[in-house]
């Protein structure tokens, strides 16, 4: 079972929690209501952006919604999510790993490397989760929620 089915089941229990509908959810994130139905169905991923406005919204580990972890950590405080750029050049200094040793851990392209650190785009949240086991570190840690 691939890690990143356990979504659609996390978003639901939030949604339960917070006692919200996918409608009102998706005007709150700024999407479709369809867009938040596909997420639920597990038809879709959110990108990068649309995790982090869900992760902010219910304040809520991005392990835990990703099904990396099966309970939210508790009496954590959540940062803000710096741009992705800035966190993974941060990220790979802290680590003092090259793009090459990156490449060879994960099978990820120099492209999407260049992309990330330039900001043209963030990664996919499957890509996310490579790059965490990479690092071995949480994919809260990877994108700058916690310390």
């Amino acid at each position: 079972m691939d890690i990143l089915s356990k979504l659609p089941d996390r978003l639901q229990e939030l949604m339960i929690q917070r006692n919200i509908k996918a409608v009102d959810l998706a005007k709150e994130m700024g999407i479709s209501p369809s867009t938040v139905g596909r997420y639920l169905q597990g038809t879709r991923l959110p990108s990068f952006s649309h995790f982090v406005k869900l992760l902010e919204f219910f304040d809520c580990s991005a392990d835990f919604l990703m099904g990396v972890i099966d309970y939210p950590p508790e009496n954590v405080h959540y940062r803000s999510v710096p741009p992705f750029s800035e966190r993974f050049r941060a990220i790979l200094a802290e680590y003092q790993m090259s793009q090459y040793s990156l490449h060879q851990k994960t099978k990820l392209s120099y492209d999407n490397f260049n992309k990330w650190l330039k900001g043209v785009n963030s990664p996919f949240l499957d890509n996310l989760l490579k790059l965490a086991q990479a690092f071995d570190c949480s994919v809260d840690y990877l994108i700058g929620r916690v310390i």
